[in-house]
C-alpha cells in the first residue's frame, strides 16, 4: 500500500502491512485465550481433586500449593493477555488505519481532475470514513477470534486424548462445526443483508447530509415533511436489516451453545458406564480430569462466541475493500496519456467556454483570442459571465468546449500534465498550506535557493515583513493563511508562481486585496526579464499598469 506500488487492497495486503505488530497482538491474545481455558480446566481439576481428597481422608497430605499457584498464574495470564491484546491490537489497527489513509491519498494524488471533481461532490469523505472504519475491524473481529478458536479446539483435543482416546472424533467434529460449518451457515443466511445494509447506510448518510445542509430552505418551502418521511423509511429499512442480522447472529450462537452441550453429553456418554443400575466413571478415566475437560469445553465455547458474529465484520470489510478498489480503478482507467508539447510560439483559442460540470452549457459565453510571444491579454466581462471559469479551463483544471491551438496545432489542455508544465496559474482563492513560509514558496520551485526566495519577496514587498519574523522563512503559517493578511497571502501565492518561471502565466484577480503600491510592485515584477512571462492572460477588476500593454478580450 505505497505510492511506489499502488496495489489493489486485499485481505492479504492488510495482514502483511505490519505483520510483526499483528503477530505480537496475536501471540498475546493466544496466551490470554489459552490461559482462560486452562484456568477453567485447572480450577475444575483442583476443586474436584481437593474435594475427593477430603472425602477420602487425605486432605492433610494433598498438595494444595502447586495447583493453587497454577490457578493464580493462569488468572494473571488471562487478565494480562486480554489487556495486552487490546493494547497491541489497537496499536496495530491505528498503524493499519494510517497506511490505508496514505493509500487513499496516493490514489487521490494520481486521480485525473475530471474524476476529482466528480468524487468531491456528494458524500465521498463520509463514504471513505465509513469504509475505513469497517476495514480496520477485520483483523480484530475476523482473523484473531478464528485463530483463538482454532487453538482452543487443539488444546481441547489434546486434553481429550489425555482423558479418553475415544473422545478424539467427537471433539474434531465439534471443532469443524464451530469453525467452518456455522460461519458458512451465517454467511449464507445474512451476507446479502450485510451488503444491503452497507449500501443503505451510505445512502442514508448522504440523505441526512443533504437534508441538514438545506434544512432552512426545505422548511421555508414546505418540503420538510416529504424529506422527513423519506428519512423515516430509510430508518425503518435499516432497523429491519439490523433485526435480521441480529436474528442470524443469535441463531448461530444458539447452535454453537447447543453443540457445546451435545459435546459435553457425548463426553459423559463415553466416559460413564452403568454398574449396578447406577452411573459410574470408567475405571481407566480420572474423575478429576473429566471435570477439567468439561470445564475446558465450556471455556472453548466462550472463545467460539465472537466467531458467530465474524461474518458481519467479514461482509462489511469486503464491501469496504471493493469500494476503495473502485477508487483505484477509476484512477488507472483514466491515466494521463498526454504527449510532450513543443515550445509555445502562439496560442489560438476559439469558441472557448469552461464549465464546472462534465456537460458544458451552450448558453455560457465563449471567448476568442490569439496571443503570440511577449503579448498580454486581459479578459473582461460582466460579473458572473464566467471569467474565472474560463481561466481555470485554460489552465487545464476544468472541462471546456471549443478549441485550443498551440502553434496552429490542436491540443487538449484539460488535465494535460505536459500543458501544465508550461503554465503557472493563480486561482482566485489564495491557497496557503499549513507549512513553513519557505515550504509554501518552494512549491513553485523546489530547488530554489534562499537568495532566489528573498529576491522574489523583495520584489513583492514582503522581505521586510519576513525579516521581522522571529523564525524568518521557517515561520509556520496557518492553513489557508488564516494568521496573515489577505494581501500577504496573495503576494505569497504570486511569489510562488513567479519562482516557477513558466512561459505562460494565467492570473485570476492577482491584485485582489493589494494596495496601490503593492499593485505597482507586482506589475514591475512581471516586467523584470527574470520573471516576465512569454504569454500573460489575466482577469482583474482593478486597473493597473499592466492594462496599458494588454489587449482587451470581451467575454
Amino acid at each position: 500500500m505505497s505510492k511506489h506500488n499502488p496495489q489493489s487492497l486485499t485481505f492479504k495486503s492488510l495482514l502483511l502491512d505490519n505483520p510483526f505488530g499483528l503477530l505480537v497482538a496475536l501471540l498475546i491474545g493466544i496466551v490470554g485465550s489459552l490461559a482462560a481455558v486452562a484456568l477453567l480446566g485447572i480450577s475444575g481439576w483442583f476443586l474436584s481433586a481437593a474435594g475427593l481428597a477430603s472425602a477420602m481422608g487425605t486432605a492433610f497430605t494433598f498438595n494444595y500449593f502447586t495447583p493453587g499457584a497454577l490457578v493464580r498464574l493462569m488468572a494473571i495470564l488471562r487478565t494480562a493477555g486480554r489487556y495486552g491484546e487490546q493494547v497491541f491490537s489497537h496499536d496495530h489497527l491505528l498503524g493499519l488505519l494510517r497506511s490505508l489513509r496514505l493509500w487513499i491519498w496516493d490514489q487521490r494524488v494520481n486521480t485525473p481532475l475530471n474524476q476529482v471533481h466528480r468524487q468531491t461532490k456528494g458524500d465521498l469523505l463520509q463514504r471513505l470514513v465509513g469504509d475505513l472504519d469497517q476495514i480496520i475491524k477485520w483483523p480484530l473481529a475476523v482473523v484473531m477470534p478464528w485463530v483463538y478458536g482454532l487453538l482452543g479446539c487443539i488444546a481441547l483435543l489434546t486434553l481429550g486424548v489425555w482423558v479418553e482416546a475415544s473422545l478424539v472424533w467427537p471433539i474434531i467434529t465439534y471443532s469443524i462445526m464451530q469453525l467452518l460449518c456455522l460461519p458458512w451457515l451465517a454467511k449464507q443466511l445474512a451476507m446479502s443483508s450485510v451488503y444491503s445494509m452497507q449500501a443503505l447506510s451510505v445512502h442514508r448518510r448522504s440523505r441526512f447530509m443533504s437534508v441538514f445542509s438545506a434544512l432552512i430552505t426545505l422548511t421555508i418551502r414546505g418540503h420538510w415533511q416529504h424529506y422527513s418521511e423519506r428519512l423515516t423509511q430509510l430508518d425503518e429499512k435499516q432497523r429491519k436489516l439490523q433485526a435480521q442480522l441480529q436474528r442470524v447472529t443469535s441463531l448461530v450462537k444458539l447452535l454453537g451453545h447447543t453443540m457445546t452441550l451435545l459435546l459435553v453429553g457425548v463426553m459423559f456418554a463415553l466416559c460413564l458406564s452403568v454398574e449396578n443400575e447406577s452411573l459410574a466413571i470408567e475405571p481407566t478415566i480420572s474423575a478429576t480430569w473429566l471435570v477439567a475437560l468439561v470445564l475446558a469445553t465450556l471455556g472453548v465455547n466462550e472463545l467460539m462466541q465472537p466467531i458467530a458474529s465474524a461474518f458481519l465484520a467479514q461482509g462489511q470489510s469486503k464491501v469496504g475493500l471493493k469500494r476503495l478498489n473502485q477508487l483505484q480503478r477509476s484512477v488507472l482507467e483514466t491515466a494521463d496519456k498526454s504527449k510532450s508539447l513543443p515550445s509555445i510560439k502562439s496560442l489560438n483559442v476559439r469558441n472557448f467556454a469552461g464549465s464546472h460540470n462534465d456537460v458544458v452549457s451552450s448558453a455560457l459565453p465563449s471567448v476568442n483570442f490569439t496571443i503570440s510571444s511577449n503579448e498580454q491579454i486581459k479578459i473582461v466581462g460582466a460579473s458572473g459571465a464566467g471569467k474565472s471559469t474560463t481561466l481555470a479551463a485554460l489552465a487545464g483544471d476544468l472541462g471546456y468546449r471549443g478549441e485550443v491551438r498551440l502553434n496552429s496545432a490542436p491540443v487538449s489542455v484539460y488535465d494535460n500534465s505536459c500543458w501544465r508544465e508550461k503554465v503557472s496559474y493563480l486561482s482566485q482563492q489564495s491557497v496557503i498550506f499549513q507549512q513553513s513560509l519557505r515550504s509554501n514558496l518552494l512549491l513553485g520551485k523546489p530547488d530554489a535557493t534562499e537568495t532566489e526566495l528573498f529576491d522574489v519577496l523583495q520584489l513583492l514587498g514582503l522581505k521586510t515583513w519576513v525579516d521581522a519574523l522571529p523564525s524568518g522563512l521557517d515561520t509556520l503559517l496557518g492553513g489557508q493563511g488564516r494568521d496573515i493578511s489577505g494581501g500577504q497571502a496573495r503576494r505569497l501565492c504570486l511569489a510562488r508562481i513567479l519562482l516557477r518561471k513558466a512561459p505562460t502565466l494565467i492570473l485570476d484577480e492577482p491584485f485582489d486585496g493589494l494596495d496601490s503600491d503593492s499593485v505597482d510592485r507586482v506589475c514591475k515584477a512581471l516586467e523584470r526579464p527574470l520573471y516576465k512571462p512569454q504569454f500573460l492572460i489575466y482577469v482583474s477588476h482593478i486597473d493597473s499598469p499592466l492594462d496599458r500593454h494588454s489587449a482587451l478580450v470581451a467575454l
